[in-house]
């Protein structure tokens, strides 16, 4: 036991030499197997293995557990298998990060689970999502579990006994749901520093800092675009502008904030300033200050950007310069313009002597409005009635569902792709069922099914039917000689078998 390297081999060939990589390899202790007469017990009473919490569960991971405020954290949300899967929920809510900024972080879809060595055992693992997260207070935050829906494939052995032939053992699939609930996590949130510079905005990460003038000569009223441009990793859409000041006869407008992101985790912030000469002359523009902390090395830094000497000239035609000192910045739209003439012909004032508003008309239009929202509000009170009994609703929408998800099965069927279509219409069938019973399907078993359907008075016969088209998808989905040549007869049974149940469900 222990983890080994196996070195690359080496080949020459024409006098070229080549060499493969190394392997590594992680050697574990034999998992222990239930003891025979246990096998045969369960093969006997017809049940299957249970699934316990140390071969079916899922993780919250966090790549660390003690942060600065503001210091991004990806967390991670892991399955780990040791039994067969037929189904994962890959639409959960997930954890609720209360206290953290959260941003989602792109996964490929999980497709197939990898091997991989946890506490001394094989798992089959594969990650279901990845998000971005930034504390936002400090001291100890928990983040509380989150449960998931899953479905185990398993095989029930049952030993038949006949009296002219030998007791053979009979293998039945079935398609388990389970719940699985993760565990907490405590994120232990440090407050920074309190030696933080004036400067300091609220950025945490690794940046860096440019900065850009579009010209450095220009005349009076022409406007100048400055620009900062700022890049790294860390909370960049939580960060404000860096410190930058603006000589008196140059006036600044607010910034244009343009944010890129690679990914959640990094990218550009750019602010663009406009800035407006009012007098002519020579001005510098001082370095702007930007500071943010690190956390890796737990320092604030202070970026300085370049300075910019400007040469302003006056305009063409900027008369006001010399007498204004400084405009407000309404006023510097309207400079270089005209003045329109005021008219100074005479012109003739006409009294209308009727109005829409006071008419009989006007009365008429205002009772036939008013009636139009009496009847609205009656209509929307009638919708929130019938929306508002929630199992009344999914009963009714039961019929609809079943029926888009049988024309797949159509299409499945015409195509010839008998895995899927196996799968989709037992899919269907139970989906019906749990709506139709106001069951969840986690919970939905068909003893369940069978007692609700009994005493809803469904003929026991109709209820047969329904499972032992359940039972031929089952077998026909995972045995490895499965005969296909039924399936256009099952799938009509099948449309049979639902209008009956619908007829007695009215």
């Amino acid at each position: 036991m222990g983890k080994y390297t196996i070195p690359g081999a080496t080949a020459r060939i024409k006098n070229n030499e080549y060499q493969s990589n190394a392997v590594s390899l992680e050697i574990i202790a034999a998992q222990a197997r239930p003891p025979q007469q246990e096998q045969d017990d369960q093969v006997r009473s017809g049940e299957s293995s249970s699934i316990d919490d140390n071969s079916l569960f899922i993780r919250l991971l966090t790549d660390r557990t003690e942060v600065y405020i503001g210091e991004l954290i990806t967390a991670t949300i892991k399955i780990y298998s040791q039994v067969n899967l037929s189904g994962i929920d890959q639409t959960f809510k997930g954890p609720d990060f209360t206290g953290f900024f959260t941003e989602r972080l792109e996964v490929p879809p999980l497709r197939n689970l990898e091997r991989e060595v946890y506490n001394g055992e094989i798992y089959y693992t594969g990650i279901l999502r990845k998000v971005a997260i930034i504390p936002q207070q400090t001291g100890e935050i928990i983040i509380g579990p989150f449960d998931i829906d899953v479905s185990v494939r398993q095989e029930v052995r049952r030993r038949i006994s006949d009296p002219f032939f030998d007791d053979f053992i009979f293998p039945d699939i079935q398609n388990v749901p389970l719940t699985l609930e993760s565990k907490t996590v405590k994120i232990r949130v440090k407050p920074l520093p309190g030696n933080a510079p004036p400067s300091f905005a609220g950025a945490v990460g690794d940046f860096r800092l440019s900065s850009s003038l579009n010209k450095t000569v220009s005349a009076t009223n022409e406007p100048l675009t400055l620009k900062y441009i700022i890049t790294g990793t860390g909370n960049l859409k939580l960060m404000d502008e860096p410190v930058v000041n603006i000589p008196s006869g140059l006036e600044k407008y607010d910034p244009v904030i343009n944010t890129n992101m690679n990914n959640p985790l990094s990218g550009i912030k750019t602010y663009e300033y406009l800035i407006v000469p009012q007098m002519p002359g020579t001005y510098t523009i001082e370095p702007a200050e930007f500071t943010y902390f690190n956390p890796s090395t737990g320092k604030y830094n202070t970026l300085f950007s370049e300075s910019f000497r400007v040469n302003i000239e006056k305009g063409q035609w900027d008369t006001l310069s010399p007498v204004i000192s400084g405009v407000i910045k309404e006023d510097v739209q309207l400079l270089n313009q005209d003045i329109q003439y005021i008219r100074t012909r005479p012109f003739r004032l006409v009294l209308n002597p009727t109005y829409f508003a006071g008419s009989s008309f006007y009365y008429v239009v205002m009772v036939v409005i008013l009636l139009i929202f009496i009847v609205l509000l009656m209509i929307r009170e009638r919708i929130n009635l019938y929306n508002a009994d929630t199992i009344q609703l999914r009963k009714r929408k039961a019929d609809k569902y079943a029926g888009k998800r049988l024309k797949h099965c159509n299409e499945l069927l015409l195509q010839e792709k008998y895995t899927e279509f196996y799968d989709m219409l037992l899919a269907a069938l139970w989906r019906y069922l749990s709506d139709k019973l106001n069951i969840p399907l986690a919970i939905l078993s068909k003893e369940t099914a069978q007692e609700n359907l009994s005493k809803l008075e469904v003929n026991r016969e109709i209820v047969d039917e329904f499972f032992h088209i359940t039972s031929e998808c089952e077998m026909a989905r995972y045995t490895p000689t499965a005969d296909y040549s039924g399936a256009k007869q099952l799938y009509h049974h099948a449309l049979d078998i639902i209008s009956k149940i619908h007829q007695k469900l009215k």
